[in-house]
């Protein structure tokens, strides 16, 4: 009876570990597939930009006579959303000190957190921006790595360009949903730890002015 109780024990534990090997073997394979797409998505995404503002009209000057008591143009809130591919899009992130850039769609679902990282929350231009994503190594697996100071740059579909430096970076209870949509922050980045027991969050303020690239304007005016 302990022989084949030995036994037993071996083969359940030979199934566990193979059960392991084929659950690490799918996640990474999972994770490699989602770099790849968001790779191939990112391509678009600059493109359209480029497309966009190859098209966009040249800006109207004000008349001087008219500057003084001109009203001050309010910038539209929200983000310009482009379809591509039947998927939406409101730019693309880049964080240097992980050497990753990503698309970032317009809305979010499990689907399509599979695919990139996906706007859960506001703008750039209200200051509230919210971007979640997976884990995978390629989307926002290093998250716990960055450090304050680090610098992130978000570019929307009209090419304008917001740049951010991380203020600070917590694990945070998945329950946590005011301390990330009313944080104070004007970017907010997150993702879930593995097993999806809490949150890496990473908390980041506006350091220079959103520009558009070819507008002769200079970030720090």
């Amino acid at each position: 009876m302990p022989k084949k109780a030995g036994i037993l024990l071996l083969t359940l534990g030979a199934v566990l570990i193979l059960s392991a090997l084929l659950l690490f073997r799918h996640n990474s394979l999972e994770d490699e597939k989602a770099g790849l797409e968001a790779e191939a998505m990112l391509i678009d995404v600059r493109a359209a930009i480029s497309e966009r503002a190859e098209q966009a009209p040249a800006p109207t000057p004000t008349p001087p006579e008219s500057a003084a008591g001109a009203p001050v143009e309010t910038p539209v809130p929200e983000l310009t959303v482009v379809e591509i591919d039947g998927q939406e899009y409101v730019g693309y992130l880049s964080i240097p000190a992980l050497e990753i850039e990503l698309p970032v769609m317009s809305g979010w679902d499990y689907d399509k957190l599979k695919l990139a990282p996906c706007r859960q929350f506001g703008s750039t231009r209200t200051d509230d921006l919210v971007i979640a994503a997976h884990n995978y190594k390629r989307h926002f697996g290093g998250l716990s790595s960055l450090s304050a100071g680090d610098t992130i740059t978000f570019t929307d579909m009209d090419g304008e360009v917001s740049t951010y430096a991380v203020a600070k970076v917590e694990t945070l209870d998945p329950k946590a949903v005011e301390a990330v949509q009313n944080s104070g922050y004007d970017l907010v980045l997150y993702t879930c730890t593995y097993g999806g027991a809490s949150r890496v969050t990473a908390f980041c303020n506006r350091v220079l002015a959103a520009v558009k690239p070819g507008s002769g304007v200079s970030a720090a005016e």
